[in-house]
């Protein structure tokens, strides 16, 4: 007998003198995921690429700034999520192209006026309350804000047509524009700012080569504004707009605490850290999605269910593990070739937030279960929780351990998401 997880590919096995028209779902779906890990995996390898240019260019304490303006921008980026692809795509599937533009048409406005007001406080936050070396620097990393998520609606359209290849093309080629940039202003020595324009060129060219691409296939028809369909569309995404928004901010909270409490230097090491540990858990919802179908969401029963979210959740601490454990036994040497000598001091922090990112993974799993209950307000509930225990942390510890005190925050809060997760779990 084949164990669990490894049941679902059986189906994938052709029989003799069937249809091979019946597997055609199968071979478009595997190779839908196949694309999607290429884009995963080249954003990590260009993120990596990326934060060494730009800490190796810039140096600690720039390096430290450049990254408070993004975590800024990655904050207000959550007012663009008014209408995620959790409400978009369920309502393309199936539906003929005039339906299907007419849902884009309201969702793109609505995430078109998010990202206007996510852009417009961002730039009043930043031009009252921090110092002037932030100000084009945030202003200039914002405008990804304007294209993102708005033009995002075409991979909401591709995604609903199970078929990512067009938008994980146009991602990365707009990764690859991004890192001949930043390679030209590294060799030129360029200041802050010029960096941060790159960024916004890579938003810019990636919104303009998915719009090419859905003109050149639906013709764009007159569309009837429906006000009614908007405040549907709005009110459904803010359901999951507010855990999404509290899942940012736990995110982020640790170097927006860390900013005023510690030297720019500092926090330029402890970004550089957390950098190389951001990506490598960016491979923990790939596992826990490619499990999920089989071991989660066709179970028929809750025992079944409950029993399978604890073998995905060992599965899930096993590959972070091998992934965390052999990266903190390296840590002095990853930062030595990412980032170089000037940066020494981030090997311990990353030493130690690899081996918090297994927690990352073991929650992965427990989100599953979450995902297949529809608990919207235990999800909101434990952001809440993984926010709160970081906050308190890190404000708590920084003044007397310093950077340090940022990781233990990310470890307190998926901690604390994991308790809940637990809690939950066992109480289904």
């Amino acid at each position: 007998m084949l164990p669990v997880p490894w049941t679902g590919f059986v189906y994938l096995i052709p029989k003799v003198h069937a249809d091979p028209r019946e597997y055609m779902p199968y071979r478009n779906i595997l190779r839908n995921i196949l694309w999607m890990l290429t884009e995963r995996g080249s954003q990590i390898v260009g993120g990596i690429l990326v934060s060494g240019l730009l800490a190796r260019s810039l140096g600690a304490a720039q390096f430290g700034l450049f990254q408070y303006g993004q975590s800024l921008v990655f904050l207000a980026a959550a007012l663009t999520l008014l209408c995620g692809s959790e409400v978009v795509v369920p309502r393309l599937v199936g539906c003929t192209e005039g339906a299907q533009q007419h849902v884009m048409a309201h969702a793109f406005v609505l995430r078109l006026g998010g990202a206007v007001l996510a852009y417009a406080a961002l730039a009043v936050y930043i031009l009252l309350a921090t110092e002037p070396a932030l100000h084009g620097v945030v202003l200039w990393l914002g405008v990804g804000l304007l294209f993102r998520e708005p033009f995002g609606i075409v991979i909401a359209w591709l995604q609903a047509r199970t078929f990512n290849r067009p938008s994980v093309k146009a991602n990365l080629s707009a990764l690859f524009v991004k890192l001949a940039l930043i390679g030209t202003l590294f060799w030129l020595q360029a200041p802050l700012v010029a960096f941060a324009m790159a960024y916004a060129v890579e938003a810019i060219v990636a919104a303009a080569l998915l719009m090419i691409y859905y003109q050149r296939r639906v013709p764009i028809a007159p569309i009837r504004w429906d006000p009614l369909l908007l405040r549907e569309l709005l009110h459904t995404g803010m359901a999951f707009w507010a855990g999404l928004l509290l899942m940012m901010i736990f995110k982020r909270i640790d170097q927006l605490v860390l900013k005023p409490l510690i030297p720019l230097s500092e926090l330029g090491a402890y970004a550089a850290a957390m950098q190389v540990t951001e990506n490598f858990v960016l491979v923990a919802p790939i596992i826990a999605n490619s499990l999920a179908p089989q071991l989660i969401f066709q179970t028929t029963t809750a025992g079944q269910a409950r029993r399978n979210t604890w073998r995905a959740t060992w599965l899930m601490i096993a590959a972070g593990a091998c992934l965390g454990v052999p990266i903190a036994l390296c840590a002095p040497l990853i930062v030595h070739l990412i980032y170089g000598q000037a940066f020494t001091g981030a090997a311990q922090i990353l030493r130690v937030s690899a081996l918090f990112g297994i927690l990352v993974f073991a929650d992965a799993a427990l989100n599953l279960a979450l995902v297949r209950r529809g608990a919207g307000r235990w999800v909101i509930a434990k952001w809440t929780c993984a926010a709160l225990a970081a906050f308190v942390t890190v404000y708590s510890l920084a003044p007397h351990i310093g950077a340090l005190a940022g990781v233990l925050g990310y470890g307190a809060g998926y901690a604390a998401a994991l308790v809940l997760g637990v809690w939950l779990l066992v109480r289904d």
